[in-house]
């Protein structure tokens, strides 16, 4: 087999640049400690956009609701979750990530969460604390 040097030196340029991507990832798992989650700039902005369109959601659904509309309850306490999920993901599941802006500030968000949720899980449902949540992230990002 009779191997030209312009197409080895192909085959080694491809084995060093996939080598190299392999290596960022596993030299992240060396450098960082075990209980810390690495999140991708692009994915905060995915999961940022997420949540917006999550809290106007919620911010409209809790504009149209009435105490007595059940079935308006059930719809605000699954975009809850919804919105509790998502905070969740942005946390590093709960971890330590390279995200320390929000690292700050998602532990108390994702408890406003929780507490709108046990609030609109009420008969008759309370729903002021859904506006601490609807207006945590204007509060966060009034500066940014």
């Amino acid at each position: 087999m009779n191997i030209t040097s312009e197409r080895l030196t192909l085959i080694i340029l491809a084995t060093v640049i996939s080598f190299s991507i392999f290596g960022c990832a596993e030299i992240r798992k060396l450098t960082y400690p075990e209980n810390f989650t690495y999140i991708e700039e692009k994915e905060v902005e995915n999961l940022m956009h997420k949540m917006n369109e999550s809290i106007g959601r919620l911010d409209q659904l809790v504009a149209e609701a009435s105490p007595s509309d059940t079935d308006q309850q059930e719809k605000i306490i699954a975009e809850l979750s919804k919105l509790e999920r998502i905070a969740i993901k942005l946390s590093g599941e709960n971890k330590q990530t390279n995200q320390f802006v929000i690292s700050d500030h998602i532990e108390g968000f994702t408890t406003d969460i929780s507490t709108a949720k046990m609030f609109a899980r009420l008969d008759p449902p309370k729903y002021h604390k859904v506006t601490h949540v609807v207006n945590a992230c204007g509060e966060c990002h009034q500066f940014r």
